[in-house]
């Protein structure tokens, strides 16, 4: 049975809602859709829904708010409020749901027009403790602040909020594991990256500029009803993967560099994350090859740590562990393995954490650690591994490697026996990259089949 990835989860709105609630007691849920983003002027950026209230709704259209009642009696309530139908707008706009066929898509209590928003809100506040909204939301905090002022200078006869939550924290803990309609989309996102980064490689000679390469990866994002790059592709030759968030993407690649490649597909909403580093002329170099296989090693060693039980935490030390060692073996850094990392002198090569959560963000929003504990990995917890080392060209150690930055990344879901990597048929073996580098570029970007 083929399953539509778009529609699967459709019946679990209800189900998310109902969760949220249950840690929720007592409390007003606000959760607005994302609206458009000004480009220039009169035009747009393209339009992207905010995870949230696509995680509890499934509506894609922008403007709006999903508003779920707790109230101290006991009662729940969930409203959806989206733009009124309004033939001449949707002409030029595209078509609206309106908010019955809204309020019947997503399974809420009732539907309201946006316009009513306002309305129904101020009259909802009564018989809640707390009101939980993102806090950094300032548009949503001043319109709930100044609806409660009223309120707060009556002294009796009402319960209304007087504590505010910070709604991403619970969010977040939510949406960490993901469900089985959750991961097989997260699982198509990583097919059509996959593709992405085989051509990528196949394309990528001398004198060829990164803007092509980053043409040729989203190009590919775009295909098959995905909705294009999770984040702004990273395509950087030579030195410039040196920088970790470099989105320039326009420099000629030179015979004899290496090319990083952090770029990841979004498929209905869930990101994928992956890094590969190539030679830009197809075969390594020994100084690159030797930095590239110590990343690799403390790639594998940081994956073995991921399974049920460990943490994040974990995964990074064990990655740590591994370059420190090859630094200090190459007479870069002294001291011991220990030392190294826990004075800080690493960071100067490896600044950066292993790893992140993913999901509907390619930063997933859930913290790291809840009340100083870490968080204890769970089968359906997806999370990236992304060692690098990082070698500046102007650097005062004198060393083989300058120039060289280096990064491998996957994303790896807990299973109940271990794990499981969802891209790890993107080629990252020294002899398996180098093959890659020679491969057929057309046949990758039309397949056959």
């Amino acid at each position: 049975m083929t399953i539509n990835l778009e529609h699967a989860d459709d019946h679990q709105y209800k189900k998310r809602r109902d969760e949220l609630l249950n840690n929720l007691e007592d409390t007003l849920v606000i959760i607005p859709a994302a609206g458009l983003k000004t480009r220039s002027y009169d035009t747009s950026y393209k339009f992207r829904q905010d995870s949230n209230y696509k995680y509890y709704t499934g509506i894609n259209e922008q403007d709006g708010y999903l508003v779920l009642s707790y109230d101290v009696s006991g009662n729940r309530k969930s409203m959806i409020f989206v733009l009124d139908k309004n033939p001449e707008m949707e002409q030029w706009d595209g078509i609206r749901l309106g908010y019955e066929k809204a309020k019947d898509y997503s399974e809420v209590d009732e539907g309201h027009p946006l316009s009513e928003f306002e309305n129904v809100l101020k009259n909802t506040l009564v018989g809640h403790k707390k009101i939980a909204f993102d806090l950094a939301n300032k548009e949503l905090m001043d319109l709930v602040t100044s609806m409660l002022r009223p309120h707060w200078f009556k002294r009796r006869g009402q319960i209304i909020p007087n504590e505010f939550l910070h709604l991403p924290v619970y969010t977040g803990k939510q949406r960490l594991v993901k469900s089985q309609v959750e991961i097989l989309t997260m699982k198509r996102a990583a097919k059509l990256t996959e593709r992405a980064h085989l051509a990528a490689m196949a394309k990528t000679s001398p004198g060829v500029n990164e803007s092509e390469v980053y043409n040729i990866i989203n190009f590919i994002f775009n295909q098959e009803n995905a909705s294009g790059q999770a984040y702004e592709s990273i395509v950087a030759g030579g030195v410039n993967a040196n920088i970790l968030h470099y989105i320039e993407n326009n420099q000629q690649l030179n015979d004899g560099d290496l090319l990083l490649i952090d770029a990841g597909c979004e498929f209905n909403g869930y990101a994928s994350d992956v890094t590969r580093t190539f030679p830009v002329n197809g075969k390594f170099s020994e100084p690159q090859k030797q930095v590239y296989q110590a990343v690799l090693d403390a790639q594998k060693n940081a994956i073995a740590q991921a399974s049920p039980g460990n943490t994040l935490k974990d995964v990074h030390m064990a990655a740590c562990r591994v370059l420190a060692d090859f630094l200090i073996k190459n007479n870069i850094l002294s001291g011991s393995v220990d030392d190294v990392i826990e004075n800080g002198s690493l960071k100067k090569y490896y600044p950066h954490g292993t790893g992140h959560w993913i999901g509907l963000d390619v930063h997933d929003t859930c913290p790291y650690d809840i009340d100083g504990e870490e968080i204890v990995f769970s089968p359906g917890m997806v999370f990236t591994v992304e060692p690098g080392l990082y070698f500046p060209e102007n650097d005062s150690t004198p060393n083989p490697f300058q120039g060289i930055g280096v990064r491998i990344e996957d994303d790896i879901l807990i299973t109940e026996k271990g794990h499981e990597n969802l891209t790890v048929s993107i080629p990252k073996e020294i002899k398996e990259v180098e093959q890659v580098c020679q491969n057929d570029f057309s046949a990758l970007l039309f397949p056959s089949s």
